[in-house]
């Protein structure tokens, strides 16, 4: 039942800032700081884990909702002065998630998580300014992004433990994607969140006014 409602809430919040990203911007931050929170967490918590601490269910429940809601009441009620700061965290932890493997050939496993999260602080910082400074279409862009990443995130996993995965798979890779390609869970959700990230994007230029 937990799972379920955190995938409907994760949604929701997804999708208020894939296609209002900029209307609600300061929600938007508020929902970038929360999910922020969770990630930081939950690094933490496994990094922690692999050095030899170990939690219980409590103690991980309490930190991850101390992170969750700490940032993101601290994003919403520091609005734009938080923005780099809260930018730079969310894009080093998804850098870290989905990049890894760049520095894979890095046998030292310390060595591995500083120059991933490093290379993810950098672009952070660097998206953090551009956005701080940015016109419409720039957070316009950003926000569908952060909104797409979120909805991925929890419908990627179910697309391809369901329909993907079962029958539907062999018709889906001949027909669409053409004999050459197969389906893999990374192309789903880079498919998922390109759909949602393009849809977000033009959505919010055609509604939002200047």
């Amino acid at each position: 039942m937990s799972d379920i409602i955190i995938t409907i809430l994760a949604v929701i919040a997804g999708s208020l800032m894939c296609f209002e990203g900029y209307k609600l911007f300061r929600l938007s931050l508020g929902i970038a700081g929360a999910v922020g929170g969770f990630a930081l967490a939950r690094f933490l918590i496994n990094l922690t884990g692999e050095m030899g601490l170990e939690w219980n269910g409590i103690a991980k429940t309490a930190v991850l909702l101390l992170f969750t809601l700490g940032l993101g009441i601290l994003a919403f009620k520091l609005y734009m002065k938080a923005l780099i700061a809260i930018t730079t965290i969310v894009c080093a932890l998804w850098f870290y998630d989905d990049f890894n493997f760049l520095f894979e050939r890095v046998t030292n496993n310390a060595l591995r998580i500083v120059l991933t999260f490093g290379a993810g602080l950098f672009a952070g910082v660097l998206i953090g300014i551009i956005v701080y400074y940015a016109q419409k279409w720039t957070i316009s862009l950003f926000t569908a992004f952060a909104g797409a990443r979120i909805i991925s995130g929890v419908l990627s996993p179910i697309l391809w433990s369901g329909i993907l995965s079962g029958e539907y798979a062999g018709i889906i890779e001949q027909r669409v994607l053409g004999p050459d390609i197969g389906i893999s869970y990374p192309l789903v959700r880079v498919l998922v969140l390109t759909a949602f990230c393009v849809a977000g994007f033009v959505i919010q230029l055609k509604t939002s006014k200047k």
